[in-house]
């Protein structure tokens, strides 16, 4: 019960010995801006952290796709592909590689100059 009488009188008087002064006229405005700044952050790293997990998620599955293809499966590609020689294939997988790396850039680029021009709109 003392110990309760104890950090009542602290608490009482920790109140009474702040500072009396009032808060500058715009200082509700000012907090709510920093709220504002602060939820504006937050969503910018939520927008990022998904976009590197969808790209890290597709770039993982292409390439599970293609090791499936190209190791696992016991497919003769000469009979989908007669035109082209097998021992080539592996540039082949190279070239396509390639584009969908370039693929995947140009799809980047395209988002970035879409949410730059929402951002101009707003």
């Amino acid at each position: 019960m003392e110990t309760d009488k104890n950090t009542n009188s602290a608490l009482r008087q920790a109140l009474e010995s702040r500072c009396q002064g009032s808060l500058s006229s715009n200082f509700t405005f000012r907090m709510m801006e920093q709220v504002h700044v602060e939820a504006l952050r937050r969503r910018k790293r939520k927008a990022i952290a998904g976009s590197v997990l969808l790209i890290t998620t597709s770039l993982l599955l292409i390439a599970l796709a293609v090791y499936v293809l190209a190791f696992r499966m016991n497919i003769r590609w000469s009979d989908f592909m007669p035109q082209v020689n097998t021992s080539e294939s592996f540039s082949m997988i190279g070239f396509y590689g390639y584009i969908a790396v370039l693929v995947l850039v140009l799809l980047g680029l395209d988002h970035l100059l879409r949410a730059a021009k929402r951002k101009k709109e707003f």
